[in-house]
């Protein structure tokens, strides 16, 4: 478009070879005016060129300088974003910083106290097994104990009916012993006692005869003899049978206060194992309430665990 505008503006500056000819004839005056004449078209032609060209360039550097302008838009919208983007890569950066650190603590804790947890449990179980085999030691002991209060009670049965054995026999010893002494002291009334002693025989008789006591003098003594050696027997019959009932209620003492020994530690014993009993069952309680805090906190640990995992993911 330029260069087809000088060229014509350059033809028509240019003089018709006829019209110089033609001016060659024509005065120096008229040739000096023709000449401004079109001195002065050319100079319009030109500076209307260079007005239009002009217009042309103004519309060229606009539409550059907008052209640069929406790209400079552009990257500063880019920019922008970069920035805001490594901004929040920062923030996630700093918070999955602190949900880490989150998480290892809280791992860390949780690691310690299902630690104490386990050694409490641990512990909890060996005392549960001392306690039950402390248990069965006393069951042992106590069906011991029974088994011998069983005996010492068939023991001490036997005892008494053996006493109650003696005693009536000593009774019937001490009726008989009575009955007896009154025959004798019956006998010895009915007995008129001899006011006079029979004459004494001669020297001259006791040599020609024997000398015999009379009758009655000598069954006299024979039934003081006889009562004499009963009296005896039954006297050494009733101390023995007093020492051997002696004997047997001393051992009856003994018996009874064995079988309230036995009595004694036979409720001491159940006592016992009632106490252990509750124990044991104040233990199994504290193993199932510490077992269902362990699996609690092994639930918050997964939950948390399950959310640090949700939020490093989004």
């Amino acid at each position: 478009m330029d260069g087809t505008s000088l060229s014509s503006h350059s033809s028509s500056a240019e003089p018709e070879p006829g019209s110089q000819d033609s001016s060659t004839f024509q005065s120096p005056q008229e040739h000096s005016e023709v000449q401004r004449h079109t001195i002065t078209k050319a100079a319009d032609a030109v500076s209307q060129g260079d007005r239009l060209l002009s217009e042309e360039e103004q519309v060229t550097l606009i539409t550059e300088s907008m052209l640069i302008t929406s790209a400079d838009e552009e990257k500063l919208l880019l920019l922008n974003k970069n920035t805001e983007l490594r901004r929040l890569n920062k923030e996630l950066m700093k918070l999955n910083e602190e949900w880490d650190s989150i998480y290892r603590s809280t791992t860390l804790g949780l690691e310690q106290r299902l630690g104490v947890l386990d050694q409490e449990n641990s512990t909890l179980k060996q005392l549960n097994g001392r306690l039950l085999l402390k248990v069965e030691h006393e069951q042992s002991k106590r069906e011991y104990y029974e088994q011998t209060l069983l005996q010492e009670l068939k023991k001490n049965q036997h005892l008494q009916e053996h006493i109650r054995l003696l005693e009536t026999r000593l009774h019937h010893v001490s009726a008989d012993r009575d009955w007896s002494g009154g025959m004798m002291n019956g006998l010895e009334i009915a007995r008129p006692p001899e006011t006079g002693s029979p004459p004494e025989p001669s020297h001259g008789q006791c040599q020609g005869t024997s000398c015999y006591p009379p009758p009655a003098s000598s069954g006299r003594r024979s039934r003081s003899q006889v009562h004499r050696s009963a009296s005896c027997r039954e006297a050494d019959e009733d101390g023995v049978t007093l020492k051997e009932v002696q004997d047997l209620k001393e051992q009856l003492e003994a018996l009874r206060c064995q079988t309230r020994i036995y009595e004694a530690d036979y409720k001491t014993e159940h006592k016992d194992r009632q106490r252990m009993v509750q124990e044991n069952k104040k233990l199994r309680r504290k193993e199932g309430e510490m077992r269902q805090q362990m699996a609690l906190l092994q639930e918050q640990q997964t939950t948390r665990l399950a959310g640090v995992c949700h939020g490093t993911v989004s």
